[in-house]
């Protein structure tokens, strides 16, 4: 396994920093988002942070966004869904640039008022229309899973990622904790099997029942033994990245010690 950060957790300013912090702890790799004014939308900067991360021998696992809430790539606004896709085009960009080789999207939400069935058409058109160009730069568009009730169940996903493999490269970036609030990490991972193509992990407290109870990896309620074991059945070997805030007091300190409860975890 190799092991990374998600800027979720970055304790300071600026990827050059954030990276070397991330190199000092000893992970393996950077997982930087691409957000409305950062600075992965300038070229020049993208180059410096890109020389940065190979000085400090770290490589980027994926790119990951936010945007995908807002811009939905399932939108029933034609313009929205456009510039969802755009967002997207440019993150195939980036993990070209970056030598990532995969980038993590939200394929829809489904919303009051809003046709399930609907959204699962547009998202299959969008994630489709991104798989075709993933294709020509040899990036895997992953779609994760998370809270936007939407592809409820690992079969209903695995069908989906199969559907939308036919435009182009396509997987799951699993996400562990976003799974423990209605299911079984352990469970979807078998189903998905080697679908898989990122794992992003985070703990759930099961008793709060709400958002606040994401937490720290064995802080919480996912059986931890079972999902490793799962990985191990279905030969994931790839990068576990952690998507966790830093610590309120002492932010920098939470990037060893999570380090070290992955390497315990998993190696």
């Amino acid at each position: 396994m190799k092991f990374a950060l998600n800027q979720m957790g970055f304790p300071a300013d600026g990827l050059g920093r954030n990276a070397e912090l991330i190199a000092d702890a000893g992970y393996d790799g950077i997982e930087p988002n691409l957000t409305a004014d950062g600075p992965l939308w300038d070229d020049d900067s993208v180059t410096d942070f890109g020389r940065r991360i190979d000085s400090l021998d770290l490589t980027v696992p994926a790119i990951s966004t936010t945007l995908h809430w807002k811009d939905q790539l399932a939108s029933d606004d034609q313009a929205a869904r456009a510039a969802g896709i755009d967002v997207g085009k440019r993150m195939i960009e980036l993990a070209a640039d970056l030598e990532a080789g995969a980038i993590l999207v939200v394929p829809g939400v489904v919303e009051d008022g809003t046709p399930y069935d609907a959204v699962y058409d547009r998202a299959l058109d969008s994630v489709r229309a991104l798989a075709t160009v993933g294709a020509e730069h040899d990036v895997t568009i992953c779609v994760e899973n998370v809270w936007n009730d939407f592809l409820l169940s690992p079969l209903e996903f695995a069908e989906f990622v199969d559907r939308a493999s036919t435009s182009g490269p396509v997987g799951a970036y699993f996400d562990v904790g976003n799974v423990r609030r209605y299911g079984r990490p352990e469970q979807w991972i078998r189903i998905l099997g080697n679908r898989i193509e990122r794992v992003h992990v985070k703990d759930y407290r099961t008793d709060v029942d709400t958002m606040e109870g994401f937490t720290y990896p064995l802080e919480g309620d996912v059986d931890w033994v079972a999902v490793a074991e799962a990985l191990a059945d279905i030969g994931y070997d790839g990068w576990i990245t952690a998507e966790v805030p830093p610590y309120r007091t002492a932010p920098e300190r939470m990037l060893p010690r999570v380090r070290s409860d992955l390497d315990y975890l998993f190696s």
